[in-house]
């Protein structure tokens, strides 16, 4: 009995010990190797100066992020829609800039702190609704302002010059 208890062990660790390679490589998954999907680029040129087109397309994106976030703080519906929109407004102003001459830039750097002085109030931890009105009243100024201030139109002459 004690012999044959000694034998099955003599016979498991040699079977261990010589390794089973093509039985262990029949049950073990092989690693799958990762090809990373081919690049391609469009090269395309695009215009030195800024189109009125896409001028118009940020101008209509920061007076539509002003519009959500009146609606927002109107009908308080939640800070995190409120503080994407204060700062998308704020993204596509700073994107409308690029388009203005040194006097532009001036002429609408007066708004951008506005805008970001609002941020701050918005992204207050202590921040509550009961003084959403005057918020309401600041972004409607801004918004009328940047509206009548630098449509493509009126702003032409500030726009940087082919």
């Amino acid at each position: 009995m004690k012999s044959r208890k000694i034998f099955y062990l003599f016979l498991v660790l040699c079977i261990s010990f010589s390794g089973c390679y093509s039985l262990r490589k029949k049950f073990v998954r092989k690693r799958k190797r990762y090809t990373p999907p081919p690049l391609y680029l469009d090269l395309k040129e695009y215009p030195a100066t800024p189109t009125k087109e896409v001028y118009d397309e940020y101008f209509l994106y920061v007076k539509g992020w002003l519009s959500e976030l009146v609606k927002c703080l109107r009908e308080d519906t939640s800070r995190k829609r409120e503080r994407k929109s204060i700062d998308q407004a704020l993204f596509n102003l700073e994107q409308i800039m690029v388009f203005f001459n040194d006097a532009g830039k001036k002429k609408i750097e007066p708004l951008k702190q506005e805008l970001a002085a609002l941020r701050e109030k918005i992204y207050d931890p202590y921040f509550s609704h009961s003084n959403s009105d005057f918020l309401i009243r600041k972004v409607e100024k801004i918004y009328r302002n940047f509206g009548s201030h630098f449509s493509y139109n009126k702003a032409k002459s500030l726009l940087i010059k082919k």
